[in-house]
């Protein structure tokens, strides 16, 4: 039997982001490991037939002594699962599985780029200084002949291929995990006569969150007449997470509505007149998708993932990325065009089914895993 071993820093993740596409994996044959930090998703993972083996990895420990031994436990599930194939996602996962791969000399191994994260994007002192090693040590375990990377969005590609990272015959362009459009769909629940704007992510700096509070302000000051709401939950292993404490400061002082971390975001994305995302860079926003399948129009950034999420003036707008003013002009666009949103919510939902959802998405990967399986045995 085909073994799969997938290597993610959190349970959660997998959940929202491989779910599906292990679930598929089962269905074609595979038997499949999961290599993870658990948190809360441990049972609901066993009970849809993965195995998964605990991970200690701290996404933002930079503790020499942490961080090898999480690279020595990726060696040692190697060890035990055997995988044909191994298939790990994000910067952290990505690196410590390349080392455990050359330690084992496992041939088969897919590396998936959810974007190029907070060490290539940020411009913060300490995230400057780990860029250099990381370019190095990518450059070094992911240059070879057994490394398949896949990436979510042209710009990433040609980034890494410009900091001779990479090899272009290594790549694979797959555009984010899919969406469930047999969850996310238009419903007729929306029914405020005040217009929801919602920005749905982490609760990062790096997802334009301080970008919307001030265009929110700008758009009140001319009386605008709109509830603008924040829909996440924080996320304190990152670096650019947001404080609580400023979360509820713009609450109080009634910039915005803070509706939390919600499960049931099919239902949640559907009260939205306007779905928002002025984020600094993304690989391919699954949310924006899932907002795009419920036939919301959308306001995000012209940055790498964002742009290639919707088609600009067609399914939504592209605004300048950092630029709180033109965030404001394009949401009031739409805020004051009901049916130019309705038009470009529709044409959004057309395109999430045509070539979005996760049964392609899941077929395109297990296509490419097929085909390094048979170079490799």
């Amino acid at each position: 039997m085909k073994k799969i071993l997938f290597i993610v820093s959190e349970d959660w993740y997998f959940v929202s982001h491989r779910f599906h596409l292990a679930k598929t994996a089962i269905l074609n044959g595979y038997h499949v490991t999961l290599l993870t930090n658990i948190d809360k998703c441990k049972a609901l993972i066993e009970e849809n037939g993965i195995d998964v083996i605990p991970w200690s990895l701290k996404r933002n420990s930079y503790n020499p002594l942490q961080e090898i031994r999480s690279i020595f436990q990726v060696v040692k599930a190697i060890k035990q699962v055997r995988p044909s194939l191994i298939h790990s996602v994000a910067i952290k996962p990505i690196l410590y599985s390349g080392i455990a791969s050359h330690i084992t000399s496992l041939k088969s191994r897919v590396f998936a780029f959810a974007g190029l994260g907070y060490i290539f994007t940020s411009n913060k002192l300490l995230a400057k200084i780990f860029r250099i090693p990381v370019v190095l040590l990518i450059k070094l375990l992911l240059k070879n002949d057994y490394s398949s990377l896949i990436l979510q969005n042209q710009d990433d590609i040609t980034n890494l291929l410009q900091l001779n990272m990479i090899r272009e015959d290594s790549i694979s362009l797959i555009p984010g995990s899919g969406v469930d459009t047999n969850l996310f769909f238009p419903t007729n629940d929306q029914e405020e006569l005040t217009p929801i704007v919602m920005l749905p992510a982490r609760l990062l700096w790096d997802k334009g969150i301080n970008d919307f509070v001030l265009a929110v302000k700008i758009l009140k000051k001319k009386n605008i007449n709109a509830r603008f709401v924040l829909v996440g939950q924080s996320d304190p292993h990152n670096p650019a997470s947001i404080p609580d404490s400023q979360i509820a400061e713009w609450v109080k002082n009634n910039i915005i509505e803070y509706w939390g971390y919600k499960k049931n975001m099919h239902e949640i994305l559907n009260k939205a007149s306007i779905v928002c995302l002025p984020s600094y860079r993304e690989g391919f926003p699954k949310v924006l998708l899932e907002a795009a399948s419920c036939a919301k129009p959308i306001v995000t950034t012209d940055v790498p993932g964002c742009r290639q999420a919707i088609e600009n003036n067609f399914s939504g707008l592209l605004v300048p990325v950092n630029d709180p003013t033109a965030l404001a002009l394009s949401i009031e666009k739409l805020i004051k065009d009901t049916q130019l949103c309705k038009l470009m919510g529709e044409r959004g939902m057309h395109r999430v089914k045509r070539e979005l959802s996760q049964e392609i998405i899941s077929n395109q990967t297990i296509s490419l895993w097929e085909r390094i399986l048979k170079k490799h045995y």
